[in-house]
């Protein structure tokens, strides 16, 4: 049996996909339920925790992707 091998790509990918639907999804719940709601302040800070998974997993993506990007860009 061979072994499947981890992909790291896909896992990044996944988590960017993740992270730009649910920065935007927190942002409007947070926005909708006022600033006095007393969930206002964890959508807060869900909404920061997937901006800075956003912005870690974007860094890692262009990482992955750099042999292409550079093509691209050339």
């Amino acid at each position: 049996m061979t072994k499947k091998r981890f992909n790291k790509r896909l896992i990044v990918s996944l988590t960017l996909l993740v992270a730009s639907i649910m920065m935007p999804v927190s942002a409007l719940i947070n926005h909708v339920t006022g600033h006095e709601s007393r969930f206002s302040h964890a959508w807060l800070h869900i909404h920061v925790v997937f901006g800075v998974i956003f912005v870690i997993a974007g860094i890692y993506h262009v990482v992955f992707n750099w042999k292409t990007l550079k093509y691209y860009l050339t």
